[in-house]
């Protein structure tokens, strides 16, 4: 498994594992003082979507779709840039659920506004990134007996 896959697959899990957390903690809130289960519940979403399904579904996307490998990307793939990607996505989630709930509570500022705008920006340019290095690779396959003879 390529470093990138490990990489991706492992966070995958430890959002798997916090998501699962919340979600029970969520079980108990007649329990735990305060709001806060409302406060978390899209975080929640996300977490488990895009922090564990998403990532982990990408992360074996790199390791098993064909690859066109040259002298210039040995692995197929840019894996420097790749791991920056992982680091947005992450990052970008993390500061979604943590603003999100901020705001949520009753803070709602020009701070949490423009901290949803980083998170979503950090979001976007890695899932760029994403289908940058995914999408060549899920070219149909030329039959043999539709080439054309050189």
């Amino acid at each position: 498994m390529d470093k990138l896959t490990s990489v991706m697959v492992r966070t995958s899990l430890v959002w798997l594992l916090v998501g699962f957390t919340i979600g029970g903690l969520m079980l108990t809130d007649r329990k735990m003082p305060g709001e806060w289960r409302l406060w978390f519940t899209p975080g929640h979403g996300h977490m488990l979507f895009v922090g564990w399904f998403l990532q982990f579904a990408l992360g074996i996307a790199y390791w098993l779709l064909p690859r066109k490998r040259s002298e210039r990307r040995p692995l197929g793939y840019d894996e420097r840039l790749a791991l920056v990607a992982v680091g947005c996505l992450n990052t970008g989630l993390a500061i979604r659920v943590l603003a999100e709930a901020w705001e949520r509570a009753g803070h709602a500022s020009d701070t949490t506004f423009w901290l949803l705008v980083l998170a979503s920006v950090l979001q976007i340019a890695a899932a760029a990134v994403f289908v940058g290095h995914l999408w060549g690779r899920t070219a149909p396959r030329v039959r043999r007996s539709e080439q054309t003879p050189s």
